[in-house]
């Protein structure tokens, strides 16, 4: 029972809440070693841009599973021919969403952004801009830097979740469905009012405060300016698909002679 309510196993995940919360835990097992493998706090970090990540020489297996060295190996794999600094972001985050992280981790983690976020937002793959952002969902140093955090992590999370789903349809990621005229449900999750292609601003109202969120604070800056950005930018989302039905619905009520409709929705 939480807040009165009984947490139901007839819900969309079986055993509820509580069956979410004990595999995400779970999962958080300690990376033993983890401050043996950090580098010095006042590292250079320009210096890690000019190096770049080898090839492995040993296997991860020869390292002790669930220690911070065998997910550095694992992580090598990926980074191989990147600069060093991305393996290092990387590793600190695997360590930061672990419990009991050392000390030396969260003040790398928030240093690398302060100092180098700028290059590191324009060259970090999109997966592990999502993980940063969820770190600092996590960790976030101010209640501003967890509010921003978790705002990007959730809408990219979404995101992929809807566009995982509408891949099934085979319709082009960039395509919005065809209209049916008298065959649209008129129903949506949680019996809420649909978006309105007329004069509906929840997208917009959406990105405007995270967008404002990230302005406020200089260390989360550069990293949600540029997943805002992308999400602006990439034909293939729910935004943009929104954006193309809006201008098209316009588009056939002007050739209807209807007026426009101002934009007052509060959605």
């Amino acid at each position: 029972m939480i807040d009165g309510l009984p947490d139901l196993d007839d819900g969309v995940y079986p055993g509820g809440f509580y069956s979410l919360v004990d595999r995400f835990e779970r999962k958080q097992v300690i990376l033993t070693g983890a401050a043996d493998i950090l580098p010095p706090a006042d590292t250079d970090l320009a210096a890690l841009w000019t190096r770049t990540v080898p090839d492995l020489t040993v296997e991860e297996d020869a390292a002790p599973r669930f220690s911070a060295q065998r997910k550095s190996l694992q992580l090598q794999k990926l980074f191989v021919g990147a600069p060093e600094i991305h393996l290092l972001h990387a590793l600190l985050i695997a360590i930061l969403r672990r419990r009991d992280p050392p000390p030396a981790a969260p003040a790398l983690f928030f240093r690398l952004w302060r100092e180098e976020g700028e290059k590191l937002a324009a060259t970090l793959p999109v997966r592990w801009l999502i993980s940063a952002a969820t770190t600092f969902a996590d960790i976030g140093q101010t209640g501003g830097q967890r509010a921003c955090g978790m705002g990007l992590s959730v809408l990219y999370d979404m995101i992929k979740l809807h566009e995982s789903e509408r891949r099934y349809s085979g319709q082009p990621a960039d395509t919005p469905f065809p209209r049916r005229r008298g065959q649209r449900i008129r129903t949506i999750a949680f019996d809420l009012d649909p978006y309105s292609l007329e004069k509906g601003d929840l997208d917009r109202n959406l990105l405007s405060r995270l967008w404002k969120l990230c302005e406020d604070d200089a260390t989360i800056r550069p990293l949600g300016i540029r997943m805002l950005r992308l999400v602006t930018q990439d034909r293939r989302t729910v935004f943009a698909r929104m954006q193309e039905l809006k201008r098209r619905d316009a588009a056939r009520r002007r050739a209807e002679g209807q007026p426009e409709a101002p934009e007052d929705s509060d959605e």
